[in-house]
């Protein structure tokens, strides 16, 4: 009875706000208004359609795309605010994203991407650069091995550190194969342009870190300790995989231990986290070589991951805490 309520309210809620939403002609009558007031009319509209935020409930939001004139290689992408003419800026963005910095940023992503396959254009088969997100995409023919991790870092860092303007983070780097498309490593790349002493936590130079879940290492990885370690009333879920720094074989796994709830009304099947094991493994024959097992009864749950990797031998931490 009040599931349907709720559904009542709400779409009576979206009706209301639909009834008093800009329509799209009005809207991109405002658009190209703003453009030629603001801009001298330099950009041409690709995309122009309504992108309704469930989040904000804001019906008129519009998603646009913007070629610039002059330079068609420059294609901007925004949420456009019909009621109140404006860029719609979410408040999780601490980067200027007005329509000039956006186009900034795209040229000199055109120009670092220039650089960037400049300076690895023979050891690499493709590669992507997200400025905004501050990520590097590399497909290799194969999995990069140590050398392989310092040889792109010092590459690319001598590259970033003539942008520290448009570059103003570390650089996550991800490394794809034919046979790994979403790629496990990640390697962290710091300008020496970029200061993050007053942060509370920070990446030592060149970490390396890996895709938990997405990519075939992990769900093999997962398929395996899944035999090992799940029960039919106490699964297992994998939680993190920490890599050893130099050598890359070598696995810490932390899996999460679910039992079936104590206290549970009417449906049987809830569980809940009991604790967590920590499982050193060598790959690619994911032998176990330690074992340990924290339970929530005295090691409590919040704060966990950080507890865990205070555990983790030196050779597998790849964050710095502040002192």
């Amino acid at each position: 009875m009040y599931r349907s309520i709720f559904y009542i309210i709400l779409i009576g809620l979206f009706l209301s706000l639909a009834s008093c939403k800009v329509s799209g002609v009005e809207a991109k009558k405002g658009l190209v208004a703003y453009l030629k007031m603001h801009h001298k009319d330099k950009y041409e509209v690709l995309t122009f359609k309504r992108n309704f935020n469930a989040a904000s409930m804001n019906p008129d939001l519009f998603w646009v795309e913007l070629e610039l004139k002059e330079n068609p290689d420059i294609v901007i992408s925004f949420e456009w605010n019909a009621k109140n003419k404006a860029l719609y800026i979410s408040s999780q963005y601490s980067q200027d994203r007005s329509i000039e910095s956006l186009t900034r940023y795209q040229e000199e992503e055109i120009v670092i991407k220039k650089e960037l396959h400049e300076a690895l254009d023979d050891d690499v088969l493709d590669m992507d650069v997200n400025v905004f997100n501050q990520t590097i995409s590399i497909s290799l023919e194969t999995e990069p091995s140590q050398k392989d991790f310092e040889h792109f870092s010092r590459k690319i860092r001598y590259v970033l550190e003539d942008y520290p303007n448009t570059w103003t983070s570390e650089a996550h780097v991800n490394f794809k194969t034919k046979t790994e498309e979403k790629g496990f490593y990640q390697l962290i790349v710091k300008p020496n342009t970029y200061n993050d002493s007053n942060k509370s936590f920070r990446y030592y130079p060149n970490s390396i870190v890996t895709n938990n879940f997405g990519s075939k290492k992990a769900e093999n990885i997962d398929r395996i300790i899944q035999k090992k370690f799940s029960k039919p009333d106490a699964p297992v879920f994998l939680n993190n995989i920490w890599v050893n720094q130099t050598q890359l074989n070598s696995f810490y796994i932390a899996l999460e231990k679910y039992e079936p709830l104590k206290k549970a009304e009417g449906n049987r099947n809830i569980t809940e986290g009991v604790g967590m094991y920590m499982v050193k493994m060598t790959y690619p024959n994911l032998e176990m070589e330690t074992l340990a097992y924290y339970d929530y009864k005295t090691t409590p749950r919040d704060g966990i991951s950080l507890y865990l990797i205070d555990q983790l031998p030196e050779d597998y931490k790849y964050l710095i805490e502040h002192s």
